[in-house]
């Protein structure tokens, strides 16, 4: 009872919050829903996932927002009648309490509708610090719903009964929050140990198995088929609960692998390779089907993925691979005119590429003689664009590696490798 002559109730007596689990053990089991989820990616996703990235999602999505008491969106319904029990109540007499009237007095009921934010299910445990006896309520739709009956010829304080429910709801929810507080703050990190303890154990596990001699390959493939590990697969977007942010779980892009792109790098350069060593081969060929040869070289490793004249962005770009409708690898095969020719082939690859393309090639035909003063012009005029960044170790003298800044966004960053295959004219 709120008053001291125990003439008025709270309805749902059954509904006491902070009463129906132990708020420790909840986050305790949050806790293992976030390991839980580490441990059931598929070990490609885990190889891929950037640590920090999917770290902080993990923590975003398995933080426990503790409720805040919206005070300035309190609202009472229009007082509806009612019936209260005042048998037992000494300040009206009856000559039977126990007749209909004394349990079924006129009554006035108000309801109260109390708004707040964060995860209601708080309201369902108690804390470790707590009262004997707790605030009752209705938890429904982001408000906790208390009635108060009282009887006709009584005028009691309202405001002050709501108040006094609000000052003790917010003292469990100072409770709650103690415990919550640290477990949210922690999350990253017990996120971070999860992935790269089994990123560890993944790798220890691989390390014992490639001491054996048998080859690997998937069931089904040919003897002769490359098999790469983690071709072309997508950073784990993992099944999370609420998340406290508005806007909605961070996305995790597509993304090609490091070691993807080096092994995409290393078909081309042996392509390259070859056409320099049989100049008299390509002599003949432009652009178009000198590009078809290594798009063709490439999907001997990754399974027709490369494709020739796909659309993308503002116009065609020479080889593009994509995965679920991403772009994941672009690059653009040019004959060597100039250094005008060469920024603009730079411009042009950004103007194809889009904001999330950042594994980026060139090739250039070089049909002049003199490569070495051909690759210091290059070098030179990559490092004088607007997008350059720094360089980065190319793997061959014939090649340049930079960083380059995305146009229009001082803060993204993508990898250019830029090959100089020389086939002379005169050989």
């Amino acid at each position: 009872m709120t008053t001291s002559s125990a003439r008025q109730r709270i309805d749902n007596l059954d509904d006491s919050l902070f009463n129906r689990g132990e708020l420790r053990l909840a986050l305790d089991h949050q806790l293992a829903r976030l390991r839980d989820a580490v441990e059931a990616e598929p070990e490609e996703s885990l190889r891929q996932a950037d640590v920090e990235q999917w770290a902080t999602a993990l923590a975003e999505h398995f933080a426990i927002e503790c409720p805040t008491i919206l005070l300035e969106d309190v609202w009472m319904e229009p007082v509806q009648d009612d019936t209260i029990d005042v048998s037992w109540d000494r300040g009206h007499y009856f000559s039977d309490p126990g007749s209909a009237l004394a349990r079924n007095f006129p009554a006035y009921r108000v309801t109260v509708h109390i708004p707040f934010d964060g995860d209601q299910g708080v309201f369902d445990l108690r804390p470790s610090t707590f009262t004997m006896n707790p605030p009752r309520a209705e938890v429904s739709n982001d408000e906790l719903v208390l009635r108060i009956v009282y009887p006709r010829d009584q005028q009691p304080n309202i405001d002050a009964q709501v108040q006094v429910f609000i000052n003790s709801v917010e003292q469990m929810l100072g409770y709650a929050r103690s415990q919550i507080d640290p477990i949210n703050v922690g999350l990253r990190e017990q996120a971070r140990q999860a992935i790269t303890g089994r990123r560890e154990r993944i790798e220890q596990r691989d390390m014992h198995l490639a001491q054996s001699k048998i080859p690997v390959r998937r069931p089904g493939e040919g003897r002769r088929k490359t098999y790469i590990p983690d071709v072309l697969v997508r950073r784990p977007a993992p099944a999370l609960p609420r998340s406290r942010s508005e806007s909605g779980p961070p996305t995790l892009e597509p993304v090609l692998g490091d070691s993807v792109f080096e092994h995409i790098l290393s078909v081309i350069r042996m392509h390259g390779r070859q056409m320099e060593q049989s100049p008299e081969t390509y002599a003949g060929m432009g652009e178009e089907d000198r590009r078809q040869t290594i798009v063709a070289t490439l999907n001997t490793h990754y399974e027709g993925r490369a494709h020739a004249e796909a659309f993308n962005v503002s116009g065609k770009t020479d080889i593009l691979i994509r995965h679920e409708g991403r772009n994941l690898f672009i690059c653009e095969c040019k004959f060597w005119t100039g250094q005008e020719g060469f920024t603009a082939t730079i411009d042009q690859i950004f103007g194809y590429a889009g904001w999330r393309d950042t594994k980026l090639a060139i090739v250039m035909f070089v049909r002049e003689k003199g490569l070495t003063t051909i690759v210091k012009k290059a070098r030179g005029t990559l490092e004088r664009h607007p997008g350059f960044v720094k360089w980065k170790t190319a793997a061959e003298e014939t090649e340049l590696r930079a960083s380059m800044r995305w146009p229009g966004d001082e803060d993204r960053r993508a990898d250019l490798n830029v090959f100089l295959a020389h086939t002379p004219r005169g050989s």
